[in-house]
């Protein structure tokens, strides 16, 4: 499993940085899965669980991403481009938690052929 995680920015003044990490404490790791938790266990007034958004991911993300860095969640907001977004999920996910990236592509390939296969049944009857 590769060690290092980078997070590139778009600083003010145009120019691109990199923030390169190479060590991500096991206490880190479980403050952040502590973190998803606690966002998955939210009730409201009446003890009704509240689904975690897709926003709600990303803020939790981007925050602990930036500790991670010693960036302010404002320097991610402001300096990733929208089309580099997933760059926040995957350093949680493949850096901090330690999945594996090609199992997850080789996992996604073989669901999308499963997925084909039941079409082409499905429809050639």
């Amino acid at each position: 499993m590769k060690r290092e995680a980078k997070l590139t920015l778009r600083q003010k003044n145009g120019t691109y940085k990199d923030y390169i990490i190479d060590f991500v404490s096991e206490s880190q790791r479980l403050e952040y899965i502590r973190l998803e938790a606690e966002l998955e266990e939210r009730v409201d007034e009446k003890g009704t669980p509240i689904k975690p958004t897709d926003l709600d991911y990303s803020a939790v993300q981007t925050k602990f991403v930036a500790n991670l860095f010693g960036v302010k969640e404002k320097e991610i907001l402001d300096g990733l481009d929208s089309l580099d977004r997933n760059q926040v999920y995957e350093i949680i996910r493949y850096r901090v938690l330690g999945f594996n990236k090609e199992e997850d592509e080789r996992l996604k390939k073989a669901l999308m052929e499963a997925n084909l296969d039941g079409v082409t049944s499905t429809t050639s009857n």
